[in-house]
C-alpha cells in the first residue's frame, strides 16, 4: 500500500527527478520527469501537488477510486482528450524528435557522413515521445499509429522542409487511446529499475553526443565547438586561479579543520567588498582611516573628470569607483568602531558589576568575622 505522506515527501525532495512517480508505479511518468526536470522545468511538479492524492488512490486501487474509474469507462468508451495530455505530447514529441538528429556526429569528427539518418530517426523519436505521454496513468495505446503518422511527413524532408512540429501534430492525432485495465500488472522492482536505467543511459548518451560533437558557442559572430570552448576555459587564468585557490583551501582544511577553512573561505569571498575597495584605492589591509582619507583625496583629484582632458568616460567611471570604494571603507570602519565601543561599554559594565559583587561579598565576610569577635558579656 502506497502512503500519501511518503509520496509527498518524495515529491518535495525528489520530485524533479520523478521519484514520487516511481514510488507510485508510474514509471513512464517518472522517466518523463527525469528527462524534463519536474515535468517541463517544474510545471508538472507543481501540478502534482494537488494530483498526488489521486495518484495514491489509483496505486492502491481504493474502492471509491475504482468505482469512479468504472463509471467513466461506462460513460466514455475512449478517454476524453485533455489539454495537459495534448500539450505533453507536443512538447515531448518535439524534443524526442529533434534529439536523435542533433546527436548524430558530424562528418569532420567521425570521418563518415551520417546525415542521411536524420530524417529517418526524427520521426521515430517523435513517435516514442507521443507514445510515452499517451501511456501515462489510465491511458494506453500502441506506438504503431503515431509511428505511421510521423513517417507520413517524411517526404517533406526531401523538399527541404523540416516537418518537426507538423510531424508531432500528425503523430499525436493518430494516437489511438484506450482505457487501461483496472488491475495493474505486477512488474518486479529490479526489472523496473533496469528499464529506467537503460532508457536514462540512452537519453543521456544522445545529449552527450550532441554536446561533444555538435554543440557550438557563438560570440561576436565567431563560432567554436563547445568542447573546445570548455577546454580553453579550463586553461584560462580564471580557472587556473580557481583551481589553485581550491587546492589551498583543501590543504588548509586538512591542517586546520573545517570551521577555520569555512571562515577563510567566507573572507576570501569578500562579502562586504572591503578587499576590492582597498584594491581600488591601492591600500593594504589594516589601513587607518587617515590613510584611507588621504589616498581618496589624492586619487579623486587625479581622476576628476574636469582635470582629465582625454578619455572623459574612463575618468568618470574611475572617479565614481574611487568614491564608492571610499564610502564603503568608511562605513566598514564606522561599524567596527561602534562595535568596539559597544564591547568596551559591555566589558566596563561587567567589570563594575563584578567589583560590586566582590565588595558585597567582602562586606558580608567582614561583618561575619566582626560579629564572631564581639564579647558576649558586652551584649545586653
Amino acid at each position: 500500500m502506497a502512503s500519501l505522506c511518503v509520496a509527498y515527501f518524495l515529491w518535495l525532495f525528489g520530485g524533479f527527478l520523478g521519484l514520487h512517480h516511481f514510488y507510485l508505479g508510474r514509471d513512464k511518468q517518472a522517466f518523463l520527469w527525469w528527462c524534463f526536470p519536474g515535468g517541463y522545468f517544474g510545471a508538472g511538479w507543481i501540478r502534482d501537488l494537488w494530483r498526488i492524492p489521486e495518484y495514491v488512490a489509483d496505486c492502491n486501487n481504493e474502492p471509491s477510486h475504482v468505482r469512479s474509474i468504472k463509471e467513466k469507462m461506462k460513460e466514455q468508451e475512449i478517454p476524453a482528450w485533455k489539454m495537459a495530455r495534448w500539450s505533453g505530447m507536443l512538447v515531448v514529441g518535439n524534443m524526442f524528435g529533434l534529439l536523435p538528429g542533433m546527436a548524430i556526429p558530424n562528418k569532420e569528427d567521425l570521418g563518415a557522413d551520417l546525415s542521411f539518418l536524420k530524417p529517418l530517426l526524427n520521426p521515430l523519436g517523435t513517435a516514442i515521445g507521443i507514445w510515452l505521454v499517451g501511456n501515462v496513468g489510465r491511458w494506453k495505446g500502441s506506438i504503431l499509429h503515431p509511428l505511421i503518422g510521423c513517417y507520413l511527413t517524411l517526404p517533406l524532408f526531401f523538399f527541404g522542409i523540416n516537418p518537426g512540429s507538423l510531424s508531432t501534430l500528425v503523430g499525436a492525432y493518430c494516437f489511438r487511446r484506450r482505457w487501461r485495465g483496472i488491475e495493474r500488472e505486477c512488474t518486479p522492482s529490479w526489472r523496473r529499475v533496469l528499464t529506467l536505467v537503460v532508457c536514462g543511459l540512452l537519453y543521456t548518451g544522445l545529449w552527450s553526443s550532441y554536446l561533444y560533437y555538435n554543440a557550438e558557442v557563438v560570440h561576436n559572430g565567431d563560432k567554436i565547438k563547445l568542447r573546445d570552448a570548455v577546454g580553453n576555459f579550463l586553461k584560462s587564468p580564471l580557472a587556473q586561479e580557481f583551481g589553485r585557490s581550491l587546492g589551498e583551501h583543501w590543504k588548509h582544511m586538512k591542517e586546520q579543520g573545517f570551521w577555520s577553512t569555512y571562515t577563510r573561505f567566507i573572507d576570501s569571498l569578500d562579502p562586504f567588498g572591503e578587499k576590492n575597495a582597498l584594491k581600488v584605492l591601492g591600500l593594504q589591509p589594516g589601513a587607518t582611516q587617515e590613510e584611507i582619507r588621504s589616498k581618496y583625496r589624492e586619487l579623486s583629484k587625479q581622476w576628476h573628470p574636469d582635470k582629465v582632458k582625454e578619455n572623459k568616460e574612463e575618468a568618470q567611471e574611475r572617479f565614481v569607483e574611487i568614491q564608492q570604494a571610499y564610502e564603503n571603507l568608511s562605513k566598514i570602519k564606522s561599524r567596527r568602531a561602534r562595535a568596539n565601543r559597544k564591547v568596551v561599554r559591555e566589558d566596563s559594565t561587567v567589570n563594575q558589576e563584578k567589583m560590586r559583587r566582590e565588595e558585597e561579598e567582602l562586606g558580608e565576610e567582614w561583618n561575619d568575622a566582626f560579629s564572631e569577635e564581639i564579647d558576649p558579656k558586652l551584649e545586653l
